[in-house]
């Protein structure tokens, strides 16, 4: 039997590859065999670094996802640099911490804006390019 994990010749995008969650799901997908672009506000450079030690081509794609100004060019930017676009993995997010009472407008847009907006958008990017190719995953994460 294959090895059913086996993600040999597939590129994926991480969003928030840069720590934590996006960081182990980058580093658990090149153990797989993918290949990583790694998308975040803040450069991803260790998690890259440690990508290529396990022997997978790995990128820096900066982008702020706090809007979907630059969802188009992750996409691009990371079939221009790996060759392609298999897997997405939403990950990137963030929290205001107020009290509901408390929580401005401002807040609030700008947790949706970052964890539903450009999640949804980058995944129809995406899925527009994987749709064209025949295949691809696209997983999102929220907590």
């Amino acid at each position: 039997m294959s090895n059913i994990f086996d993600l040999g010749g597939k590129v994926a995008i991480v969003t928030g590859a840069n720590t934590g969650i996006g960081q182990a799901i980058a580093l658990s997908l090149a153990a797989a065999g993918a290949d990583i672009a790694a998308v975040g506000r803040t450069p991803a450079e260790e998690t890259v670094e440690k990508v290529r030690a396990l022997g997978r081509k790995a990128e820096i794609v900066s982008a702020d996802l706090s809007s979907i100004e630059p969802v188009q060019r992750v996409v691009d930017e990371t079939i221009e640099k790996l060759g392609g676009l298999d897997i997405l993995i939403n990950n990137a997010g963030i929290i205001r911490r107020a009290d509901s009472v408390d929580f401005t407008e401002e807040d609030w847009d700008a947790v949706i804006d970052t964890n539903l907006k450009s999640t949804f958008f980058l995944a129809q990017a995406a899925g527009r390019h994987m749709l064209a190719q025949g295949s691809g995953k696209i997983v999102n994460i929220a907590s």
